[in-house]
């Protein structure tokens, strides 16, 4: 985790001009990007303007960072030239629990994408269940097992999800998975075993997931998985399938 601080210092005159310019173009931009927590702040007695986003990964920055430049281009608005653009390394940080849906989905998600698997399975009910792209339902730590051979082959691993809607006892929202093949994979529910590291970047097709949340857990999660998706799609890319 990074953060990014910017910080403006304005006249009085350019200062509602600048808070203009982030309310109508970099936070719609950035309202649902993943990986991103932000704040953006003012002292209107000083004229100075602070935006502070902290980022999960370097690829949901440049991501979101790209809707912001498309935003940008097409906006009534000029954009203010900043005083000063940090980063920093982000050590330690406090979030709220999740409550909604999206945001146990999101947790979990990140949860993984970093390797924390016990942080993910804390959010898991016992009777959690996977289906979809599997010739069986499978519980939770069959689950994290599966994205525990991932991580240790897999570099850079993200979801990528997006287009939350809120259901009566979930979310359902797509994934994209995207990662970089930098270790040994082994897949034993694919016969796949020992594929050496081949460099290479994979991106699988959009998949449709269901999630049903359970006194604040995940309950269940169920994937509508294209044929060239999920674990066929992951070993084809690296070549361990025809």
């Amino acid at each position: 985790m990074f953060a990014q601080v910017v910080t403006f210092e304005e006249e009085p005159t350019q200062l509602q001009a600048g808070i203009d310019h982030v309310l109508d173009d970099i936070i719609p931009a950035l309202q649902n990007a993943p990986g991103l927590t932000g704040a953006w702040l003012v002292d209107r007695a000083r004229g100075k303007r602070v935006s502070v986003m902290i980022w999960d990964s370097e690829a949901a920055a440049t991501a979101a960072m790209a809707v912001v430049q498309q935003r940008i281009a097409t906006s009534k608005h000029a954009r203010p030239k900043p005083t000063s653009i940090e980063r920093f390394e982000v050590y330690a940080s406090v979030r709220p629990s999740p409550s909604s849906g999206e945001a146990i989905a999101r947790t979990v998600m990140s949860a993984i994408e970093s390797g924390d698997l016990a942080g993910a399975r804390a959010l898991i009910h016992d009777d959690f269940q996977f289906s979809g792209p599997v010739p069986e339902p499978i519980g939770p730590d069959a689950w994290l097992g599966v994205h525990g051979l991932l991580n240790s082959a897999m570099s850079e691993f993200r979801f990528n999800p997006s287009g939350f809607e809120q259901t009566d006892d979930g979310v359902r929202f797509n994934v994209a998975l995207t990662m970089r093949h930098t270790g040994v994979l082994n897949l034993p529910p694919m016969g796949v075993a020992g594929v050496a590291a081949t460099g290479k970047s994979i991106a699988l097709p959009a998949e449709r997931a269901s999630v049903t949340i359970k006194n604040g857990k995940l309950a269940r999660w169920s994937n509508v998985t294209p044929a060239d998706g999920g674990l066929v799609g992951i070993a084809s890319q690296v070549g361990a399938r025809s």
